[in-house]
């Protein structure tokens, strides 16, 4: 009997060690959102940073996000005019942009000033911030903080999303 308490504690202190261990070892790790997205070629920091945003991971070998990436784009344009403190990053998880491209409007020729199309091939920036299942978004504060997640494709140019976003972004001025 007294075995069992002895083995039970033993392995309940082993989890919490690890548990204890794992937050700290975290915890001095940079979680910055700007700094990760530095780690993507291309990222412009200035064109986001005091701003809300999206953070979309897409890829065209993913149905729901070929077929929703046109709509973001669309949103992206409407945002522009009526919701400038809101900008887009999409991060395409293809092997190139060429491909990620041939799926956009235009083949991605003029898409908005407030939209920044990023390449992550290898998943790296996905996989910092736990994104495995796409198309999946973030929506991101002028501080850097996460506000929502979306996973899923979503219906980006309604008027209830418009909607949404103006509530939080003209609300949080």
């Amino acid at each position: 009997m007294k075995r069992k308490y002895i083995v039970g504690f033993s392995i309940l202190f082993v989890v919490v060690l690890a548990q204890v261990y794992g937050f700290f070892k975290h915890k001095g790790q940079n979680n910055d959102i700007y700094s990760q997205l530095q780690t993507v070629p291309g990222f412009e920091r200035k064109a986001v940073e005091g701003h809300y945003f999206i953070l979309h991971f897409w890829a065209k070998w993913c149905a729901p996000c070929a077929e929703e990436i046109p709509h973001l784009v669309n949103f992206a344009s409407i945002a522009q005019e009526k919701l400038p403190d809101l900008k887009f990053v999409a991060v395409s998880l293809d092997e190139s942009l060429e491909i990620s491209k041939s799926i956009l409007p235009n083949q991605g020729v003029g898409l908005p000033a407030n939209f920044m199309l990023l390449l992550d091939h290898e998943h790296a920036l996905a996989e910092m911030l736990g994104s495995y299942q796409y198309p999946e978004t973030y929506f991101f504060d002028p501080k850097g903080k996460v506000m929502e997640k979306w996973v899923g494709a979503q219906k980006w140019d309604t008027g209830e999303v418009m909607e949404y976003f103006k509530g939080k972004v003209l609300v949080g001025r």
